[in-house]
C-alpha cells in the first residue's frame, strides 16, 4: 500500500513584512501566521509538486528495479570469471 501525505509544501508571503518562506501545511491551509511578524500570510500560487516513482527510497521505481537486476547479473558473472577464467564466454549482459 502506498503512503500518501496529507500535507505538501507551500509558499507564503506575508502581507505586512513581505517575508517568503516554504512550510509544509495541509492542502486547504491558505492563510497562516508569518514566522518574522506574526501577521497574516497568504499561500502564494506556485507549480505543483510531484513525486516521480523511484525518488521516495521506500517506494523504489522501475530503475531502482533494474539497477538491482544489473548489480545481480555482474555478480554472477563475475562469480563465474572467478571459477571458471576469463577465457571462458559467458556474459549475461551481451556479446
Amino acid at each position: 500500500m502506498k503512503y500518501v501525505s496529507k500535507f505538501t509544501y507551500y509558499d507564503f508571503r506575508c502581507e505586512t513584512c513581505k517575508t517568503k518562506w516554504q512550510t509544509l501545511v495541509k492542502p486547504d491551509v491558505y492563510t497562516i501566521p508569518c514566522v518574522a511578524c506574526g501577521k497574516p500570510a497568504k499561500r502564494l500560487i506556485s507549480a505543483p509538486t510531484i513525486s516521480l516513482p523511484g525518488t521516495d527510497p521506500a517506494f523504489p521505481g522501475a530503475y531502482d528495479k533494474w539497477e538491482k537486476k544489473q548489480r545481480t547479473k555482474q555478480a554472477e558473472d563475475k562469480k563465474f570469471h572467478d571459477e571458471h577464467g576469463s577465457d571462458k564466454k559467458h556474459h549475461s549482459y551481451g556479446s
